[in-house]
């Protein structure tokens, strides 16, 4: 079979365009599929926002009360009496401290991670802090010695996580 030049001739040209035209398609789907804007995650609506709005803030709400029905200080003015031992006062503030964080526990459908994670080390140290001062005073001690210890035990510390946790979750109020 002879090839008559000519045709051969267009025969390449043609690979060649068709070639260049699919090298062309390539970057610019490749240009198209590197550069195009992430897919936005679907905005909620005005009625759901209208919803949830209020659930969420009614969540932090309820989450910056107990935060602040935990802090040793108001939970001693609160729970203590005079005729009360070391060892009843410490099982009531921690009794405390569970029941109100369980009745609570709901509430971290409304917040970031980040946010209830504070929350629940704020809950676990305040419970360590009593339990600590449990620790240095005897079973028969008065309550108000260990108020008298949980109290030191908590202006030793510069900063109680009780206090970032209540500013984290007003964090989360702002970016609603």
């Amino acid at each position: 079979m002879d090839m008559h030049p000519f045709f051969l001739l267009h025969l390449i040209r043609a690979v060649v365009i068709i070639t260049l035209v699919f090298i062309g398609i390539y970057i610019i789907l490749r240009y198209y599929l590197k550069n195009r804007p992430a897919p936005a995650e679907a905005a909620p609506s005005d009625e759901s926002l209208k919803i949830i709005l209020p659930l969420k803030l009614q969540a932090c709400e309820r989450l910056v009360l107990f935060l602040e029905r935990i802090i040793p200080s108001g939970m001693i003015l609160r729970l203590n009496k005079p005729e009360m031992t070391s060892i009843q006062l410490q099982a009531l503030m921690v009794k405390t401290i569970r029941d109100e964080f369980e009745y609570n526990l709901s509430q971290q459908v409304y917040l970031s991670s980040t946010t209830w994670e504070l929350v629940k080390n704020a809950k676990e140290e305040a419970i360590r802090m009593i339990n600590q001062a449990g620790s240095k005073i005897s079973e028969d001690s008065s309550s108000s010695e260990l108020a008298r210890i949980i109290l030191e035990i908590a202006m030793e510390k510069e900063r109680l996580p009780i206090d970032r946790a209540i500013e984290e979750v007003k964090k989360e109020v702002r970016r609603f």
